[in-house]
């Protein structure tokens, strides 16, 4: 007993559902055509949505078809979607993935029973032309319902004055392939009309499919210049190339150049309100690890710090090296806001062993009471400083109105418009235009180019780069005679400017300019024991200690990560030709 009780109810369960599905009573479709190729469609959907509460229906229709040719293209245009009355549905239009999707319905408001939906729309560049005849095949219901249809028609208006003997009709019922004809065709003289309906009900998935045969020359081919109108609405992101060029380069020509610019004169002092960092960063508007370092050496220079060579544990002939750093004196206001960043940073950040604080002593007694750090300590931990200190080295130059703009500010922006771009190019390819791609892409990777040359300076900081320009082309075409006027000037010369011209990458060229000059190293820097001093090897040995400064500055914790053809021929089925699609309800 308790068994079937379970079985009817089972039954009943399954009974219910299947009468609650929803269906479509009547698909009609009417189709006229134009003499111009194009041809308007107005589809009546009636559907019958039983008890179900269901918002409306959704239509998708093809506009992109991949045929052997390649992808080729329809022009669709939907007019309006409307009840019985002419009352306008809400709805929603997009475009996805080749098809025009039509929503219909309010998200807000629920609808059961019998519903009737009719779309209009245009479309042109769908019919086919043949030398014989021209041809309408066309997916009128497609394939992809998910519901069944119980009957479903098309009507072709043709022009009145085409002869209707030579008129062949053919059409197709079934899933996409088939190509069963469980449908009837009927041509009205009278009414230049030409109707078609299935003889049994539509599955889910299943369609109606027509093929109309004309004589030629009663529906016009596109001409060569709707033919162009065509291609240039199709490919005018093309022209975003181009265009996006012109502007960058007027963007660049009103905005990115200097208010000044000089020819370059030699000058033989580095501009006295520069320090080596900001003189490095002036002249080529970024901040990098080699203006960093020239601070390091510059402290040292001005008596804020000692660098200590010592030699470590030897790997077959070779011998490494760490560097201790002494803290001679405190940071005071001699310094700008990011020298005494750096300065404390380092030396709260970077430890040193006792042994190698006794190494440094015995190279160097007057700092054995001084506060003492390796270089090598600095490992994954300074390099979190770094992003501060690049800011006010920045933030200096702007204080001195050196730039109308932070350089790294101005990148970044035109980095974050070329991303933008980049990502709209994508975006508009997939649901819009292929050629996007083609046009817009090379624009976002060109903004991003153009970006890194954006950077201005006011003019004040064209007058300053040109003395720092000037100051790099005397060193690197330094006369000797000069320099050794210059040295017994001011004994200091070669130590005072070495950190610009390490800043500016010309150290080499300063060492060699005072090879013959001096003998004597700078008290500022304790190198081994029993090495013969030349301008040359100190540059070098200060040169292995400001490298492994910068790397043990920037060195991380592993891991850290900042249709077509013919309907006749034999070649027609079901789902073939040009509109179809589906659609369902939601």
């Amino acid at each position: 007993m308790r068994k079937n009780v379970l079985l009817v109810i089972f039954v009943s369960i399954i009974l219910v559902g299947s009468a609650a599905a929803y269906y479509i009573k009547t698909f009609d479709s009417d189709i006229r055509l134009n003499t111009d190729g194009s041809y308007e469609v107005t589809e009546r959907i009636v559907v019958d949505f039983g008890t179900e509460q269901r918002h409306g229906i959704y239509r998708d229709i093809p506009y992109k078809y991949d045929l052997e040719e390649g992808t080729y293209t329809v022009r669709l245009k939907v007019i309006s979607v409307t009840d019985d009355d002419g009352d306008r549905y809400k709805t929603k239009i997009s475009k996805r993935h080749g098809y025009v999707n039509i929503r219909i319905g309010s998200p807000n408001i629920y609808v059961s029973g019998v519903k009737t939906y009719i779309i209009r729309y245009k479309i042109d560049n769908a019919m086919l032309y043949f030398d014989d005849y021209d041809e309408l095949y066309w997916n009128v219901t497609g394939t992809g319902w998910s519901c069944d249809i119980e009957r479903a028609t098309a009507t072709v208006h043709i022009p009145i004055k085409m002869p209707r003997d030579e008129l062949q009709t053919i059409c197709f019922t079934g899933s996409y392939g088939s190509d069963e004809k469980n449908c009837v065709s009927k041509i009205n003289d009278i009414e230049s009309t030409i109707e078609f309906w299935t003889t049994r009900s539509l599955g889910s998935m299943e369609g109606l499919t027509i093929g109309l045969s004309m004589p030629k020359g009663f529906i016009r081919e596109p001409s060569f210049a709707k033919k162009l109108g065509w291609l240039l609405e199709k490919i005018w992101p093309l022209a975003l190339l181009p265009i996006g060029l012109i502007w960058l380069i007027i963007i660049y020509l009103r905005r990115g150049r200097d208010p000044l610019r000089f020819s370059i004169v030699p000058r033989y002092e580095a501009p006295e309100e520069l320090t080596p960092a900001e003189a490095g960063t002036l002249i080529d508007e970024s901040v990098d690890m080699r203006d960093m370092t020239s601070t390091i050496v510059d402290l040292a220079v001005r008596g804020y710090l000692k660098i200590v060579e010592l030699e470590k544990k030897k790997i077959i002939f070779f011998t490494t090296k760490d560097y201790i750093l002494a803290k001679l004196k405190e940071a005071d206001d001699e310094l700008r806001p990011y020298e005494k960043r750096m300065f404390n940073a380092l030396f709260d950040k970077g430890t040193a062993e006792i042994e190698d604080k006794n190494k440094a002593i015995e190279l160097d007694s007057s700092i054995a009471n001084k506060e003492m750090i390796a270089i090598s300590s600095l490992k994954e931990k300074f390099y979190t400083e770094l992003p501060d200190i690049k800011k006010e080295i920045y933030e200096s130059l702007m204080t001195q109105k050196l730039f109308p703009s932070r350089p790294d500010s101005v990148r970044s922006k035109y980095t974050a418009f070329g991303i933008i771009a980049l990502i709209l190019s994508v975006v508009f390819t997939f649901a819009w235009n292929g050629y996007f791609i083609l046009g817009l892409t090379p624009v976002a990777i060109l903004i991003i180019i153009f970006g890194r040359f954006m950077p201005r300076k006011t003019k004040k900081g064209s007058i300053l780069a040109a003395h720092v320009a000037g100051f790099e082309e005397f060193v690197r075409r330094v006369e000797k005679d000069r320099i050794e006027r210059m040295a017994n000037e001011d004994p200091t010369i070669f130590e005072r400017l070495l950190p610009y011209a390490m800043a500016l990458g010309v150290a080499d060229q300063w060492a060699d300019a005072f090879k013959d000059i001096f003998k004597e190293p700078p008290d500022w820097y304790v190198g081994q024991r029993g090495v013969i001093f030349t301008p040359h090897v100190f540059v070098n040995n200060l040169g292995s200690a400001v490298s492994s400064v910068g790397s043990a500055m920037s060195s991380r914790p592993r891991g850290s990560a900042s249709g077509g053809g013919s309907s006749f021929g034999g070649g027609g089925f079901s789902g073939g030709g040009f509109g179809g699609g589906g659609g369902g309800a939601w």
